[in-house]
């Protein structure tokens, strides 16, 4: 067995490389970062294997008592090698600027090359890692190598989503639910479908990735952006066939488990994943501060109760229709915030909200009009004096504005905690926040297979 070399660790965070980085970034000519974290820099700079991997090793290779420490030295020596080489890189990167500085026409190509250089040496590091792990295992454990590799995949892969419901982990949900074996029983031919879905998605984004990325900093280099957006459409479209698969299986177990199970399974994963479209919002706040009154007459009840059934019906059709849409659509979202941040960098005009696909923000327009509507109904329940005690934050957005109609509180009638709406149709999404039972296999957010994770999720209403 060989062993990595064992050079002196180094505590420097990554986060100091990246500030350099992005000051040669800021150095170089304009429009030189327009395709974001969406060109890789960042990936560079991770590990492919962290010592907690170990559990992985342990669970699905079964790694016997005596392989145990041979297996954490490799790691180990993988972390310090790797600590070593990141900063190398750095130090090669601080001394660019007098380089740049003489040659600017290939400022970009300059301060790109250490990267370059220390890809090349990641992949030969992570290859030799993997041999040194393999040469340890016996022929039983080496026919259990795929299915490491798939749990790692996801492990490793599935984090790096940038589009919404991209990261979703159904596995992660599903055990932190309570489920019978029965439940699992039933849900099972499904997983074990989904996982081999999942894992050739993750494999082609990660083709994809590391096919185009390259491009996308060439075109950063040549200032031929439309080559970088084209490969960026081409990353794009294999991100869409992850939430894709995400997707579909969810629909499958929320269908296949108790109605009540199904509902809940359903509502944890699309918060998760969707958390714009089913966070709280301005009618969900004023319905429990309304129904939390003890002064409201047997009237103002049944009204109450009629305006809640009809809003969940509008909503729940409403949450399918964003649902649909993002799943269409969501891939475009990528290119559009490069063509802005293009415009922006060359100073051109740029329209507010230009980074959300028109047919998602006409859907969310319809939206905020049918949550005010909603909010309108409820308060005109209310008598003046009713109203006047109903805490600000249910009538009020987080931000104190009238909420989904951008009034302020100063421009609210003391009688109804409202004021005719302004610029409803040009309302903008929130911009996407880019982490008991039985035991189901598969990977979790912190623990290996067979290991259980809690989640303090409470169950939400979920789309029909």
């Amino acid at each position: 067995m060989t062993t990595m070399p064992r050079p002196r660790i180094l505590q420097r965070p990554i986060a100091a490389m990246l500030t350099v980085l992005t000051g040669l970034l800021v150095f170089t000519a304009p429009a030189t970062a327009q395709f974001g974290s969406q060109a890789g820099f960042a990936e560079a700079f991770q590990k492919d294997f962290l010592r907690r991997d170990m559990q992985l090793f342990v669970d699905y290779l079964r790694i016997e008592d005596w392989q145990r420490p041979i297996i954490e030295v490799l790691l180990d020596d993988y972390q310090i090698t790797f600590d070593a080489g990141t900063e190398a890189c750095k130090d090669r990167m601080s001394n660019l600027k007098e380089e740049m500085l003489a040659d600017p026409e290939n400022a970009m190509e300059i301060a790109l090359k250490p990267i370059k250089e220390w890809e090349r040496e990641k992949k030969q590091l992570r290859t030799e890692f993997i041999e040194n792990i393999r040469a340890q295992l016996s022929p039983l454990q080496m026919q259990r190598w795929p299915s490491l590799e798939r749990a790692m995949r996801r492990e490793k892969e599935l984090p790096l989503g940038e589009l919404p419901g991209e990261r979703m982990n159904v596995f992660a949900v599903l055990h932190g639910m309570e489920l019978k074996p029965a439940d699992i029983q039933s849900i099972d031919p499904a997983l074990l479908e989904y996982e081999v879905r999942l894992d050739e998605a993750l494999n082609n984004r990660r083709s994809q990735m590391d096919r185009y990325q390259p491009k996308l900093q060439e075109a950063m280099v040549s200032k031929d952006y439309e080559a970088g957006l084209s490969g960026l459409r081409l990353i794009a479209e294999a991100r869409s066939g992850v939430t894709d698969a995400h997707l579909d299986v969810i629909d499958t177990i929320s269908r296949s488990l108790p109605q009540q199970l199904g509902m809940e399974f359903r509502a944890k994963i699309l918060k998760r994943g969707y958390p714009d479209v089913f966070k709280p919002n301005s009618v969900d706040r004023l319905l429990e501060a309304v129904r939390a009154r003890e002064d409201l007459t047997e009237e103002q009840n049944q009204g109450l109760d009629q305006i809640e059934a009809e809003y969940m019906v509008s909503l729940n059709e409403s949450n399918d229709r964003l649902l649909a849409l993002y799943r269409v659509y969501a891939k475009d979202i990528p290119v559009l915030q490069a063509r802005q941040s293009i415009a922006r960098r060359n100073k051109e005009n740029v329209e507010r909200g230009s980074t959300t696909p028109s047919q998602i923000a006409d859907e969310q327009k319809t939206r905020t009009s049918m949550l005010e509507e909603y909010r309108m109904r409820i308060l005109d329940l209310l008598t003046p004096e009713q109203t006047a005690t109903i805490p600000a934050n249910a009538r009020f957005d987080r931000r104190g504005r009238n909420a989904e109609a951008g009034e302020g509180p100063k421009g609210v009638s003391p009688n109804r905690g409202r004021s005719p709406l302004r610029n409803r149709g040009n309302v903008h999404p929130d911009k996407q926040r880019t982490k008991g039972g039985g035991n189901v296999q598969g990977l979790t957010d912190t623990a290996a297979p067979g290991k259980p994770v809690r989640s303090s999720d409470k169950p939400t209403r979920t789309p029909s």
